[in-house]
């Protein structure tokens, strides 16, 4: 799956970024949100540059890696960056947002089923963010939404009890809602 998004061409991923983009404004999680994680793409990810630009009345973060940690950064995605861990570009500065105050949190992917189990790079990263909030039924949780490609879904992703599901992965094709998850309440 890797090398596949890797060998994207500029082309091809800007469809898909667009395309995901109409998919995510269209979701009221997404409309009615204040402020939402997104990402900056890197190796083939598919890049949310048009969601930055579309206009939308919330405020986005991006995360930067901190150790083993995520924190969230508020800024423009696309304003002063460094190359940080794994060679992503993240925000220089700018304040942090702790996880729990977002609305929406949308989590790039190698992989995903149509349970929303998700097969992300290896570190837990996001797994470990998601998981520090606790269940969704004891504590409002951000709406945890995968951006991939529609090639990336597979017929199973192995899980273990430390994995997050998502909520519902948004793909250039398609919505896969999580039958159990936040979404499937609205």
């Amino acid at each position: 799956m890797r090398d596949r998004r890797r060998s994207l061409a500029d082309e091809p991923l800007a469809a898909a970024g667009a395309a995901v983009t109409q998919r995510l404004r269209s979701l009221p999680a997404l409309r009615n949100a204040g402020l939402v994680a997104g990402y900056l793409a890197a190796r083939g990810e598919v890049p949310l540059d048009d969601l930055f630009a579309a206009g939308l009345a919330c405020d986005f973060t991006v995360p930067r890696v901190i150790g083993d940690d995520l924190e969230f950064v508020s800024s423009n995605p696309r304003g002063s960056l460094v190359t940080g861990a794994f060679g992503i570009s993240e925000p220089a500065s700018g304040d942090t947002a702790p996880l729990g105050d977002h609305d929406v949190v949308l989590v790039p992917l190698v992989a995903f089923d149509s349970r929303c189990q998700r097969l992300g790079q290896g570190r837990g990263f996001y797994d470990r963010a998601l998981a520090a909030l606790g269940p969704a039924k004891h504590r409002p949780r951000p709406v945890a939404i995968g951006v991939a490609h529609w090639f990336q879904r597979v017929d199973n992703v192995p899980s273990h009890p430390w994995d997050v599901a998502l909520d519902a992965v948004v793909t250039d094709r398609e919505l896969t809602l999580n039958p159990v998850g936040l979404l499937s309440e609205m």
